[in-house]
């Protein structure tokens, strides 16, 4: 009886010592501090001074999570006894935001190649980004979806929505990799982007992005394609009179979007284009809006607002049978299969084929880019019924730059402006630029889906415009002493595409202030056999407003068949374009974009320089007539080959080119790649006499050594000629009329440049790149985030260093700064009094010194 009363009071006891323990220990638990996700006013709690409670703060944002307390030792504030005290006051758990935070850090890693990739546009960044952010799960992904990601094709795509059909889910990336028919290439592209299951609901993502430049900006990668910057610098520089000064008006872009789970964002946008003054709408631009009508309620008519993008996209809903994939308000872009009836960006990528890096994502999103001239603003919709029906459509009404006629009543053409300004670089235009014709587009597509892949459809737009359409050059565009060159000169053969411009004078039920209209129909079809896959595309603008009669009207046609094997794949694509296939939405595969070689790209000739934004700002491509045929295989581990040929014909005047592009890669081991890039192009001459034809060659020496820590150092050589054919008028003395020597005049352009680029990680939230290259003649090139032109006549040495910093897990700034250092060029010209065209006067010497910044600034969560 005793020794069971002894257990009684040692078991109680024993419960007792327990209960008190956890009494004492449970408070110390309880204060203990989550060091990798405590705000700062939490830590203050610790037992440590305010300025080590400060260094430990900073060391855990900048450096990332903690594993282990010992690594407080990096922390110079501390030592030992800090530590150990800490040790029963804190408490180490997984950083509540590191899959998040993982994947901000390949955003900002990825987000460096695909500024710096050629046929990449703003709108299509934007989109991988967001769905980094917030991967898409495969198991309910559209074939849009899928297909819109970065180097994976319509087989890849299939191939996904195939095995969907064979297993109850895809459950992991094990999963996803045995998809018959997905190519490890388009596998490697397509993890990033997906998740397995559907992500939890309620999680916000904020993104703030604010890119400050002065750097001159292009419409388009190409490198033959320069920029209207370098023309208005010309003339700020000169000593014409110009409003343009792009050191005091940098351009400057805000964008803002917020979102919660994946059923809603919203978002807004600013821009102002560099030389571009501050410019603020007129009411009137809001007539009949909800803005409008609450100014006036609260009496506030005369207020200005800033021209700005705004926009409210609902997505992934289902309806019973009816799944809404995107309704967008406001803002919006839309773009249908390869881009031959409707694409609205200002921008254009070169060779664009929808394949590989050169990606083009079919649909309605949201649009806060740079595009104005093109933006849609409105409604667009985009869903599918029964999963086999797919459809979107889009109505819009929105300000458009135009070059008006002579009576203002009328309008030219439209035109894409950099920058945006009324009055040009003389103030001699009769009328304004900006915003002068209203219009308003509707359309939309209707897909029937067989299979996976496969399927049929059917789209179309009009445009009304409150204006009459009837394209005037010589009397709007071209100076009065130069209407005589227009079809006439033998430099300027793409005339003819100016006098094929649309006009039109026509009225509307829909909206009963148009004048004028515009309308393109088109069919598409699309199939995947195996690993073939088959795309067509084609359109008709509608001139004599009868639908079902096409014989007449001007069409346009892109065909293409991709092969893709794992270590090759194998493409042809056809394009056919009609010269009066006008459509200024057409953003299909191209050399060249309208109106190249015409007298619009001689701003000389035009009654003002801004005039020649009709060539440098068109985004629509050049009538062209050709086949594009383009290979990469892997022949081996270490060796990559890459081939590109086009031959086309120019519809304006018959010319035939041909560009030839191919790349050879090889890795000896993974850290260091050499590779050779060689292009020849041309443009045939019609004959002997012809002074029209060029030969271009261009080689591309490039070594890439990946060192430890991702830095990077490459050296690149390039060389580079073009051939032109005999100009007489530059080889026969004027006076005389013999074929003498003359002093002026090129057989031949050489180009060559040497340089390297550093990357530098101090530590993996902030590193430093650099580079260095000296050149002469034409010269291309990718710099960090940005496409240059270059061409130095007596040699130029440029520089560039940029700064990336990560300021903790959300912030991130990159800073860039560029010079160009030329040495001096010294002017020539003909004697004029006497007229004697064999003396030569030195006329002046300039010595070219410039700099250009660019400042981002990025929020992520």
């Amino acid at each position: 009886m005793i020794k069971q009363l002894n257990k009684i009071i040692q078991t109680k006891t024993g419960i007792a010592l327990l209960v008190m323990s956890l009494a004492i220990i449970s408070p110390a638990l309880a204060e203990q501090i989550d060091l990798n996700n405590a705000s700062l006013a939490d830590m203050y709690e610790l037992p440590l001074s305010e300025g080590q409670v400060q260094a430990v703060y900073d060391y855990v944002q900048y450096h990332g999570p903690l594993v282990s307390i010992y690594e407080l030792v990096n922390v110079k504030m501390l030592d030992n006894d800090d530590i150990q005290m800490l040790k029963s006051a804190i408490i180490l758990k997984p950083d509540a935001d590191a899959a998040i935070n993982t994947r901000l850090e390949d955003q900002y890693r990825k987000v460096e190649n695909w500024t710096s990739t050629e046929g990449a546009s703003e709108g299509l960044i934007e989109l991988w980004l967001e769905r980094l952010a917030e991967p898409i799960n495969v198991n309910t992904a559209s074939y849009e979806d899928l297909v819109s990601l970065q180097n994976v094709s319509p087989i890849d795509a299939a191939a996904v929505l195939k095995l969907r059909t064979e297993v109850d889910s895809i459950g992991s990336a094990r999963w996803l990799r045995n998809a018959v028919g997905l190519s490890y290439y388009g596998y490697r592209n397509l993890r990033d982007f997906v998740s397995y299951g559907e992500p939890e609901s309620g999680q916000w993502h904020i993104w703030y992005n604010m890119v400050m430049k002065s750097v001159p900006s292009t419409n388009s990668t190409d490198e033959e394609t320069g920029s209207l910057q370098e023309t208005l610098q010309l003339f700020a520089d000169g000593d014409f009179t110009s409003p343009y000064n792009a050191a005091y008006q940098p351009d400057i872009l805000h964008k803002f979007s917020i979102s919660n789970s994946r059923h809603w964002k919203a978002g807004l946008s600013y821009n102002r284009q560099l030389g571009e003054n501050n410019r603020y709408m007129d009411n009137a631009t809001w007539r009949n809006s909800t803005v409008d009508s609450v100014l006036h309620f609260l009496n506030l008519d005369n207020v200005k607002l800033p021209e700005m993008k705004a926009v409210l996209t609902l997505s992934d809903f289902d309806l019973g049978a009816f799944h809404l994939d995107r309704l967008v308000l406001g803002n919006f872009s839309a773009t249908i299969s390869q881009g031959v009836v409707f694409e609205s960006t200002d921008f254009r990528s070169p060779r664009r084929s929808g394949y590989g890096w050169n990606k083009r994502a079919h649909g309605i999103f949201s649009d806060l880019s740079r595009s104005q001239e093109y933006a849609q603003r409105g409604i667009g919709i985009q869903g599918s019924l029964f999963s086999k029906f797919k459809f979107l459509g889009f109505a819009s009404k929105n300000d458009r730059d135009a070059v008006l006629n002579p009576d203002g009543a009328s309008f030219t053409s439209l035109i894409t402006l950099y920058p945006r300004d009324d009055d040009g670089f003389y103030n001699v235009l009769p009328h304004p630029l900006l915003d002068v014709v209203n219009e308003v587009t509707y359309g939309g597509n209707a897909r029937f889906e067989f299979a996976p892949g496969t399927f049929v459809g059917v789209s179309a737009y009009e445009s009304l415009y409150d204006k009459e359409l009837r394209p005037d050059p010589l009397l709007t565009i071209i100076a009065e002493a130069n209407t005589g060159l227009f079809l006439n000169s033998s430099g300027n053969g793409a005339d003819t595409e100016i006098a094929a411009m649309h006009a039109s004078s026509a009225q509307s039920s829909l909206w009963s202030a148009a004048k004028a209209n515009r309308r393109v129909q088109g069919l598409e079809f699309s199939t995947v056999i195996s690993n073939l896959a088959l795309q067509v595309e084609w359109g008709v603008l509608d001139q004599d407003n009868e639908i079902l009669s096409v014989t007449k009207d001007p069409q346009a046609l892109v065909a293409n068949a991709y092969l893709q094997f794992d270590n090759i794949n194998f493409m042809v694509l056809y394009r056919d374009y009609d010269l009066g296939f006008d459509n200024p939405y057409q953003r299909s595969f191209s050399n060249y974009q309208r109106y190249k070689s015409s007298i619009y790209e001689d701003y000389f000739y035009l009654k003002d320089p801004i005039l020649s934004s009709l060539y440098t700002g068109a985004a629509q491509p050049q009538a062209e007539r050709g086949v594009y045929v383009s290979s990469r295989y892997q022949i081996h581990r270490a060796w990559v080959l890459t081939t590109n040929f086009d031959t086309w014909t120019r519809v304006a005047d018959g010319s035939r080119y041909y560009r030839t592009v191919a790349t050879a890669e090889y890795r000896p081991v993974f850290n260091y790649r050499f590779r050779v890039r060689q292009k020849w192009q041309a443009r045939g001459s019609f004959n002997i006499f012809s002074p029209t034809g060029y030969e271009n060659r261009e080689t591309i020496l490039t070594a890439r050594m990946r060192l430890s820590g991702y830095d990077q150092l490459q050296i690149t050589y390039v060389n580079s000629a073009t051939l032109f054919d005999p100009r007489r008028r530059l080889t026969i003395d004027l006076a005389t009329g013999s074929n003498n020597t003359s002093p002026v005049g090129q057989a031949a352009s050489p180009g060559n440049a040497l340089g390297f680029v550093l990357t530098h990680n101090f530590t993996p939230m902030f590193k430093l790149i650099g580079s260095a290259v000296y050149y002469k003649g034409f010269f291309w090139s990718f710099e960090d985030t940005d496409f240059r032109v270059f061409d130095s006549q007596n040699g130029s040495i440029r520089w560039w260093v940029t700064a990336f910093s990560r300021l903790g897990n959300h912030w991130a700034i990159r800073a860039k700064l560029s010079w160009d250092e030329s040495s001096a060029i010294s002017n020539y010209a003909y004697g004029l009094e006497p007229y004697d065209p064999r003396s030569l006067d030195k006329s002046s010497t300039w010595f070219g010194d410039n700099a250009d910044f660019r400042l981002q600034l990025d929020y992520a969560f």
